[in-house]
């Protein structure tokens, strides 16, 4: 059974939904990419200083990561357990580390 997409403005999947719909109209083909990179952009995440140096990134429903403090850079760790994260970058500011987790949301 398939669910009606709900395109108000704030569901996370209206944007994409108007996308697709404008690209019909036109005649226009859109990559897979283009559209999960929409859905992304609008996603919501949390996060939550697990100690100073140590943050937990995590939406509504599932954690994302987490963002390391090393010296001078933030670490971003892609996994919900810290123990088996694999680190996906490095930045120069936590808010940097955070949108890259965000990105990647899974």
């Amino acid at each position: 059974m398939n669910e009606p997409i709900d395109a108000t403005q704030t569901s996370s999947t209206g944007d994409a939904r108007r996308i697709v719909e404008l690209a019909a109209a036109t005649d226009t083909r859109m990559s897979d990419a283009f559209l999960l990179d929409t859905l992304r952009r609008s996603t919501q995440v949390s996060t939550r200083h697990i100690r100073t140096d140590f943050v937990e990134v995590a939406t509504a429903t599932a954690v994302l990561g987490y963002v390391c403090r090393q010296q001078s850079d933030y670490v971003a760790l892609r996994g919900d357990d810290p123990a088996w994260a694999q680190e996906i970058g490095r930045y120069p500011s936590e808010s940097l580390a955070v949108e890259a987790l965000r990105m990647r949301r899974a």
